[in-house]
This record gives C-alpha cells, structure tokens and sequence, in this order.
C-alpha cells in the first residue's frame, strides 16, 4: 500500500437504515448522510485500521446491516 504514517485515509460506509447528524459524535465524527432506499452513508476521513474497525463495531453493536464499505482518495 502507498499510505504514509500518521495519514488518515477517508472511507465511504454504507449501511441500511437511516441515522440523523445526532449520531456524528458516536460515530468519531465521520458525515452522515442519507440516500435513497432507506440507506445512510457514513463518510470521512479515519485515522487507521483500528478506528475503522471500531466504527465497524459500533455498526454491530446497532444490529445495523453493513452494504458496503469502500476506500476513497482524500480530497
């Protein structure tokens, strides 16, 4: 991989269900947007693997369904 210490990589997380902004600071502050279909978009940037791995627990943990989960450039 090509990613530097100490920089955070952004990550698109789909999951269905709608959350409201009320959830942004639970969820490490990443945007939270909903789209059509009844599906919510968690974005931004994540520090490592281990943060990633724990907004993915906390998916769990909300007996929410994860669609998909998906790296982005950071812009």
């Amino acid at each position: 991989m090509n990613e530097q210490p100490g920089q955070d990589l952004c990550y698109e997380i789909t999951i269905e269900g709608c959350l409201d902004s009320r959830w942004r600071a639970w969820f490490d502050g990443l945007s939270i947007r909903s789209t059509a279909g009844d599906r919510t978009v968690l974005s931004g940037p994540v520090r490592d693997q281990a943060a990633l791995y724990g907004v993915l627990k906390k998916i769990n943990n909300l007996g929410l369904t994860l669609v998909a989960v998906n790296r982005r450039p950071r812009t």
